[in-house]
């Protein structure tokens, strides 16, 4: 039959239910909970301290994280990353498709490029510049300082000289 009980209740020992459980106002737990099969909490979910989380999490919506983000292994985007800050990544980087840079790029070392590079405007190199094999230009050149040519020189059209030749 059914038992009915009205005010506040005190149950000593184990208590074992065998059927559904429907509790009307608030539930307070004093030690751990353990949940043999799954879980469905129909509001917000609030936990206080450490929480570990084992199998994998699946998140159907946006996960927001105030504080620090440590990942231990690899981390796989599929759609895109937006980085409202600086992005400091101590180990090799290996991107696999075009990168574009919208703002200015500052590179503190070698740069090595193991395909043509394509320049869409003014290239200003500050220091020496060492090219190891054939250098084709197809516009006016213009050098503001002394030309040194180490080699057979070969000029082909006209050559206007406004000042003194020297041929030793």
């Amino acid at each position: 039959g059914t038992l009915r009980v009205v005010g506040a209740t005190s149950l000593e020992g184990a208590v074992d239910l065998n059927s559904t459980l429907s509790v009307a106002g608030a539930t307070h737990l004093k030690a751990a909970v353990s949940v043999g099969g799954n879980a469905v909490l129909g509001g917000t979910l609030r936990v206080a301290g450490a929480t570990s989380l084992e199998g994998a999490v699946d998140l159907n919506s946006t996960l927001t994280v105030a504080g620090a983000v440590s990942l231990a292994s690899t981390l796989s985007v599929g759609g895109v990353a937006n980085f409202l800050s600086t992005v400091t990544v101590v180990g090799n980087t290996r991107l696999g498709a075009i990168v574009t840079v919208v703002g200015a790029a500052h590179l503190q070392s070698t740069v090595s490029v193991g395909g043509a590079a394509v320049f869409g405007s003014t290239v200003t190199v500050v220091g020496a510049t060492h090219l190891q094999s054939t250098a084709s230009i197809s516009g006016n050149t213009v050098v503001g300082g002394t030309l040194r040519v180490a080699g057979a020189t070969s000029l082909e059209g006209a050559v206007d000289l406004n000042s003194t030749l020297t041929v030793a």
